[in-house]
């Protein structure tokens, strides 16, 4: 007897549970058409005038306008002194991110000074520089800042040296101004 109680005890509890489950649930049906709210009191408020129209009169020279106000210009002055300096820094860079066309890689130095010499001979306004990190010499050739010149150029080493590829690298900004394209 005292099992079924016990089992009772724990039977209305979940049987509550489960009828409370299952019990229709009543919401306020409110749909946003119905909802009114005046809020006219915290809308700002703005009186429209009537914009003047005026005649125009014939606008003086700038020169009359500067000529005529008892200041002197400084402003020129000062813009004067900032360009210039900016001209002096831009004068010291000397390198900027550009092109060289690299015709040679391997451990043969007489093939390096050979590649050397092609594009002396060949090309006189490219600059050949080659780098030995042992055991590999590397010849590179021109001062390219853009790739699209150093395409033109490539496309005749090629015919010499079939390996040589564009690489990106650090390049002399005097001397990539003094390159003529062959197309010139």
């Amino acid at each position: 007897m005292l099992l079924k109680k016990k089992i009772f005890l724990l039977v209305i509890p979940f049987a509550f549970l489960a009828l409370s489950g299952c019990s229709k649930k009543t919401t306020a049906n409110i749909s946003s058409a119905d909802y009114r709210e005046d809020l006219t009191s915290v809308r700002p408020r703005f009186d429209y005038v009537e914009p003047v129209a005026t005649k125009k009169t014939e606008s003086q020279p700038v020169d009359n306008v500067y000529k005529n106000s008892d200041k002197p210009l400084n402003v020129n002055k000062k813009l004067q002194t900032v360009l210039d300096t900016m001209a002096q820094q831009n004068k010291a860079i000397r390198y900027i991110s550009g092109y060289r066309i690299q015709l040679y890689v391997g451990n043969v130095r007489q093939e390096a000074d050979n590649a050397k010499s092609y594009i002396y001979q060949s090309f006189p306004d490219l600059n050949p520089y080659v780098s030995y990190s042992q055991p590999t010499y590397r010849v590179k050739a021109g001062d390219f800042m853009y790739r699209s010149d150093a395409e033109q150029f490539l496309e005749q080493i090629r015919g010499q040296y079939s390996s040589a590829v564009i690489l990106a690298d650090r390049v002399e900004i005097k001397r990539s101004l003094l390159i003529r394209l062959p197309s010139e």
